[in-house]
């Protein structure tokens, strides 16, 4: 099938990697970009990139898509950080991502893919060493944090819809946390606050769980085999091997300052409520459950296996980070 791909979050550092490479893919024959901060790539293939919000009602969405001939869908776009207005950031991740759902049968596309988020698996009863969650284990996400509780609806949405719709190819991908040099996401806020040498970061007492990454260069890899693959079903997307929560933080040149768990998240939501961190209290439900995917249906069906450990992808984004140190401005999207 030429490729003819409209990709929601177009102006994300992922998506305009991958644009830079599929433009030069003799497959690719059009890529349609939409994102409500408009950017235009120059690309090898015809391209069309437009401001568009989500939650626009979805048929004008199925129009865009069936005049350009839309064949494949992916869907990025997604509130990634964290913002004080609730119904806006339901919004953009739930009512935007059924919109697109809606748009792509309505449009007749034959292939989309979704990107989750290993995040929609936090749960208290997760285990803490392997082996790991495989991608039966039902994404519940935490209700104390949007981001995470989103990504479980809307990945539960995504799975009745393929049932719904056997003739149209869905592949749906959770990655860990993506890291790399050009990583400017929440958790490299996180390392940063309240700012970049405070030698402090907080962690749940008696908590220090597992936890891993996913290179930037697997993950472009990942999305480029998925808008061409045939192979439908879910994956979990992740380099090999764990490191604890503490082995991370010290890495990082923090030092783990241990706190119980009812006064750190009454402190951090009232840090939250007067605006002074970039994060709500839910965030601590990240770093204070366990949610390590097992990635072999990755290497065995959608046959990719990471090039990069978890390890790996740390050290890089770690290195990028100290070298950027004297230039805030390489840091951000």
């Amino acid at each position: 099938m030429r490729l003819r791909l409209a990709i929601t979050g177009s102006s994300g550092y992922l998506a305009q990697q991958l644009i830079a490479r599929l433009g030069r893919d003799p497959d690719c024959e059009y890529i349609f970009g939409l994102d409500i901060r408009r950017k235009v790539l120059e690309t090898g293939c015809e391209a069309e990139f437009f401001q568009y919000d989500l939650t626009n009602p979805w048929e004008m969405l199925a129009e865009f898509l069936h005049k350009r001939r839309i064949n494949a869908g992916l869907h990025l776009a997604w509130q990634f950080n964290p913002i004080h207005d609730a119904r806006r950031h339901r919004q953009v991740d739930v009512t935007g991502s059924e919109n697109f759902l809606r748009a792509a049968r309505a449009a007749g596309l034959k292939r989309l893919v979704y990107t989750s988020s290993a995040t929609a698996y936090v749960n208290p009863a997760n285990p803490r060493e392997a082996p790991w969650l495989n991608e039966d284990t039902p994404p519940t996400g935490t209700p104390l944090y949007l981001y995470s509780k989103h990504k479980g609806e809307v990945d539960r949405t995504v799975q009745s819809f393929a049932q719904q719709n056997p003739g149209l190819q869905v592949i749906m991908l959770r990655p860990a946390i993506v890291l790399g040099p050009h990583t400017q996401n929440i958790v490299a806020r996180m390392m940063e606050w309240p700012w970049r040498t405070f030698p402090w970061v907080f962690q749940v007492r008696g908590a220090d769980p597992p936890m891993q990454f996913v290179s930037e260069e697997d993950m472009g890899e990942i999305l480029a085999l998925a808008v061409k693959s045939d192979v439908p079903g879910i994956f979990n997307c992740a380099g090999d091997g764990v490191l604890s929560y503490g082995d991370v933080m010290r890495a990082a040149g923090k030092r783990p300052l241990a706190v119980p768990a009812p006064l750190v998240y009454g402190f951090a939501r009232l840090l939250w409520a007067l605006r002074l961190a970039p994060f709500p209290a839910g965030m601590l439900d990240m770093i204070r459950y366990p949610w390590v995917t097992d990635n072999t249906r990755l290497k065995t069906i959608l046959g990719y296996t990471p090039r990069h450990t978890s390890l790996q992808a740390l050290e890089s984004f770690l290195a990028s980070r100290k070298s950027s140190a004297g230039h805030p401005e390489s840091m951000r999207q």
